[in-house]
């Protein structure tokens, strides 16, 4: 890989992720849900696509970006409530709750922050601490603003299709629970790194 060029390992990314879109489109037990949950994507690839020759990331930060979205929509296949891995969990250490939510939540923050570190270290120039300490204030702001779009979906869409999308799953908390999630998986990221090159004492 270390001869692909960002644009072609990005374009691959995008081919692959086209494929397993089809695949989870195919197995998706609520349609109606799934392409709710699909706004993110129909979003955000497009976006990154038309801002690719103003900003490039990095492989890492394609593929944190590829994970994270391939997570989610793994997620919408099942409804996120009735995901194998979460009835797994629930399951085998009896949760009251289906957590492949939560996973996800978390990883909002903990793949999405370093892309946003290489878009404002990189491209914005911000520097020092601010770089590390930004990207959580954003992931953190992202977080709520989810919360608040997922209120928005649930109040103007009829009643199983506002649920089956918000998943609170009868967590009266579940909403605070998700930020809170995302901006420990951002944290750990980022003051992992910070650490790292403060002890390294290069960039990296």
């Amino acid at each position: 890989m270390k001869n692909v060029t960002v644009k072609q390992f990005a374009l691959y990314l995008i081919v692959l992720f086209a494929a397993i879109w089809v695949v989870f489109y195919i197995g998706a037990i609520d349609k109606k849900d799934w392409f709710i949950e699909n706004i993110l994507v129909f979003i955000g690839i497009p976006s990154l696509q038309l801002t690719y020759n103003k900003f490039a990331f990095s492989k890492l930060g394609y593929s944190c970006i590829f994970l994270f979205l391939f997570l989610h929509i793994w997620g919408a296949r099942y409804a996120y409530t009735q995901h194998p891995i979460g009835e797994w969990f629930q399951n085998n250490y009896q949760l009251w709750r289906n957590p492949y939510d939560r996973v996800v939540h978390f990883s909002f923050g903990f793949l999405l922050v370093y892309p946003l570190h290489e878009l404002l270290a990189k491209k914005l120039n911000v520097s020092g601490r601010w770089q590390y300490i930004l990207p959580c204030e954003i992931i953190l702001s992202f977080a709520c603003i989810f919360e608040l779009i997922e209120w928005t979906v649930a109040a103007f869409t009829d009643k199983v299709t506002g649920e089956t999308y918000v998943a609170t799953q009868g967590d009266v908390w579940d909403a605070h629970k998700d930020i809170v999630l995302a901006l420990l998986g951002a944290a750990i990221i980022m003051f992992t790194l910070y650490f790292v090159r403060k002890k390294a004492a290069i960039k990296i």
